[in-house]
């Protein structure tokens, strides 16, 4: 698997996908852990499981852990720090059933401009095409997921882009089942990566594709769970989600992140 895949983003985040891949084919029967193929995340959420956390991050570059609740976050921050690593937070959004009926009402009276066609990841994706999607997403600083997991190979998943005439990937939008099919949270996916090239900006793409991958996603997978991080203060991305029925959850995503390994210091935007 680990072979075929492809890598996207940063020659260091590209590094990070294959570490996450190799990392996935043998902690991917666990139901601690999850992966929507940019980093193996912790789904284990107690105060005393930050040393996994932590060794995710030594041996990935990156360690996530997504919906904690902010004490817990704040017990690991310190921990984390005090390991000499790194941390990042984002606010964790969620949407529901009611987030798909909204997708749905939305793309009964909105289309796409006539301009640009709708394709989706899978088996026949190019690799001109993928290279057009890693060229969009790092212009918004968003880290394309490896390709096994955009195309549904590893996990369930759904990711719909938007292409010009001439082939140009301008708009993207993904959501991916992330969690073991042996977890409790199977029903639960990641949503988001939705990014717009600058010159297609404000005419609804990112918003509109986001809402196809709900639906597929509901009625394919019969996903019922959907969440996404938000850093505080992004009002633009806090806008789209409110607009499909997502909300603020209360919980925390926090990244552990090893400086030594990742430089850049941040996964993704």
């Amino acid at each position: 698997m680990a072979d075929a895949n492809k890598y996207f983003g940063t020659p260091d985040q590209q590094a990070l996908e294959r570490r996450a891949d190799l990392l996935w084919q043998i902690v991917k029967g666990d139901p601690r852990y999850s992966c929507h193929g940019r980093a193996v995340a912790l789904i284990e959420r107690g105060a005393d499981d930050v040393n996994l956390q932590i060794a995710l991050a030594q041996i990935q570059g990156v360690g996530p852990s997504p919906r904690l609740t902010p004490e817990v976050m704040q017990s690991r921050k310190t921990a984390i720090e005090g390991a000499g690593l790194a941390t990042d937070v984002y606010e964790h959004w969620g949407g529901n059933l009611s987030s798909v009926e909204i997708a749905k009402e939305l793309l009964a009276r909105r289309a796409l401009p006539v301009e640009l066609s709708v394709h989706e990841a899978g088996r026949d994706t190019t690799d001109e095409d993928y290279k057009s999607l890693d060229v969009l997403t790092q212009s918004c600083g968003v880290l394309l997921p490896s390709s096994g997991f955009l195309s549904g190979a590893e996990r369930p998943a759904v990711c719909v882009y938007a292409r010009t005439a001439n082939g140009d990937a301008v708009g993207v939008a993904a959501a991916i089942a992330e969690n073991p099919p042996n977890s409790n949270e199977t029903h639960r996916a990641w949503w988001g990566m939705l990014s717009t090239a600058e010159q297609w900006r404000g005419r609804g793409v990112a918003k509109l594709l986001g809402a196809m991958a709900l639906v597929a996603m509901a009625e394919r997978h019969k996903i019922q769970f959907f969440g996404t991080g938000i850093r505080a203060g992004n009002t633009e991305s806090a806008n789209l989600c409110l607009g499909l029925g997502f909300s603020p959850s209360g919980l925390l995503d926090l990244m552990a992140i090893d400086p030594m390994t990742m430089s850049g210091g941040r996964m993704t935007k």
